[in-house]
């Protein structure tokens, strides 16, 4: 019996784990997706324009960012994105905090055009 609560225990702590860092590491996905189309499709389109989708597209998919999260900036042939993405990886379980330490955060980076 205690190996099967003890398997229990593991699994809920994994599914804890997934339901945390998860939708995190979908809004990165994405992010990165979006920082793609900006610089391969949206390359000739002025600024204004390119915000204005970038901003329809982050408000359709419910993603909320940081001007240090999405980081987009005009170069000479077009735009370069920078995605970052942090993801707390500690678990609030009976009104505590737990986490490894050194592992508190994973950082997710991406960068898109030149």
């Amino acid at each position: 019996m205690s190996k099967l609560m003890l398997i229990g225990g593991v699994l809920g702590l994994f599914l804890a784990f997934l339901g945390k860092a998860g939708p995190g590491v979908y809004d990165y996905y994405l992010l990165k997706d979006l920082a793609d189309r900006v610089v391969l499709d949206y390359a000739n389109l002025p600024i204004n324009e390119v915000m204005r989708r970038v901003n329809f597209e982050l408000d359709r998919s419910n993603v909320k960012t940081s001007k240090e999260t999405f980081l987009l900036r005009e170069t000479k042939h077009g735009y370069q994105v920078v995605v970052t993405q942090r993801i707390p990886l500690s678990l609030d379980i009976g009104g505590r905090t737990w986490a490894v330490p050194g592992h508190e955060e994973m950082v997710l980076h991406y960068e898109s055009g030149k």
